[in-house]
Formats: C-alpha cells, structure tokens, sequence
C-alpha cells in the first residue's frame, strides 16, 4: 500500500504498526522460501548470506512489536510511551525489560513477591530469546559479517563471533517463534494487568516451555534433507532395460 494514501493519516499508530507487522510476516515467510530454495540447490553461500539477512528483517519485526504493543489503545499514557521509545532507542533489550517492568507494575491485586516473580522470568525470555538476537544483528549490521567486535571495537568478541558462525536458518525461526510466544506474554500484561494476564499468563508459560522442547530437535540438516528433491523414475526406461 502507498505510503501517500491519505487514509494512512487517520490511522493510529497501532494500527499502522499492525500492518506493518503483517507485512513482516510476509517477508519473513517470502525469505525463508528464497532461503529453503537455496538449500535445495545446493548454494550453501546463497543460503548463508540471505540467513544474516534474516537478522536484519528479524530486528524490523521485533521492532514493529514493540511500538505495536506500547501504542495498544488505552493502554499506556504518553508520558509512558515516550519513556519507553527513547529507553528502546538507546537499547531496544533494555527497552523490553523496562517495558516489562513497567506493566508488571500496574499489577495491584498482587503483592511485591509475586510482580517480582512475573519480571524475573519474563526477563530470563527476554535475555535467550531477544537480546541474543538483538547481539547478532547489531554486529551484522556493522559489517562483522563473520568476526564480531567487543562493544568498544577494540578486540573480538568470541561468544558472538561463535553465535555469528553458527547461525542458520532453522535458528533463526526458533528465535522468531520464541519471540512471537514472548511478545503474547507481554501483550497480556499491556492490555489488561489485571485480568487477560491472570488468565493466560501460565497456559502462555506452560505452552513456551513445550515448544522449546519441541524445537530443541529441530536441525539445519534434517529440513535440508526434506528439501532435497525425490528421485524421478521412468517406468518406460526400467522396462527398456529389462527387455
């Protein structure tokens, strides 16, 4: 769609940012085709270069999350979002976890022990499954295509330099789904502290923890083997043979 519609100028930014986030999805879905594609014919350097590429999209998505949720109507005050878009600005894994804090805060019919609880263990899904990504994607982004600096640039980093090296595709989507059932959790909580968290929050836990165990078993090398085209036999040619 035209970024000059006129009808995008009554739109909230919610409701932008929801199509945006559809869009990303598309994108993602169209990437990891191209990235299968690769795979099946066998361009390993192809497949490589379009999964850094995911980390960038991968950013964009997270991104788009995050202003869709402090932008939910109703939700937050605009004192509140603008707190959060420069905390996330500066540092978009600190800006999740300040998010987190900030909605857990407006739980009330909890105590201190419990809120303390909620924070802690969305912040450990935070740390896995948001800022290692978020880690990938700065240095990529920075031309550390292959060796990853420190923060200062003086020296490598080896824990990213091996994150860098052993990307793939198949890790990628595990952070993607990872995130998505994160971004549910918290979404929760913009919405409604009070009631829509309490209801879902540990159906929402429980799920997370399944799937990790499922994806667990997920490998680059098992989808590239169904990837693989099957054998194509001539009935015709066999029987030539035989005759």
């Amino acid at each position: 769609m035209s970024s000059n519609n006129p009808q995008n100028k009554d739109k909230t930014v919610f409701q932008i940012q929801t199509e945006n986030v559809q869009e990303l999805n598309r994108a993602w879905t169209q990437s990891t085709r191209s990235i299968n594609e690769s795979y099946r014919v066998r361009n390993q350097a192809a497949a490589e270069i379009q999964t850094k590429l995911t980390t960038l999209l991968f950013s964009a998505y997270t991104e788009a999350i995050f202003s869709k949720l402090i932008h939910t109507p109703y939700a937050l005050s605009g004192a509140e979002i603008s707190k959060l878009k420069k905390e996330f600005k500066n540092n978009s894994y600190l800006g999740w976890k300040k998010c987190v804090s900030l909605v857990v805060g407006k739980i009330t019919s909890k105590d201190e022990e419990y809120k303390s609880n909620v924070k802690s263990e969305i912040s450990d899904l935070i740390d896995g499954y948001i800022k290692e990504p978020s880690e990938i994607r700065n240095r990529i982004a920075h031309g550390q295509w292959v060796i990853a600096l420190n923060t200062k640039n003086t020296r490598e980093n080896q824990d990213i330099t091996s994150l860098i090296q052993n990307l793939d595709i198949v890790k990628m989507d595990i952070y993607k789904k990872s995130f998505e059932m994160i971004s549910l959790i918290i979404e929760d909580l913009v919405e409604s502290p009070e009631k829509a968290h309490f209801k879902f929050y540990d159906q929402r836990m429980k799920k997370f923890k399944t799937e990790q165990i499922k994806m667990s078993n997920w490998k680059l090398s098992d989808r590239i083997a169904k990837l693989k085209p099957k054998p194509v036999y001539c009935q015709e040619c066999i029987s030539g043979i035989k005759g």
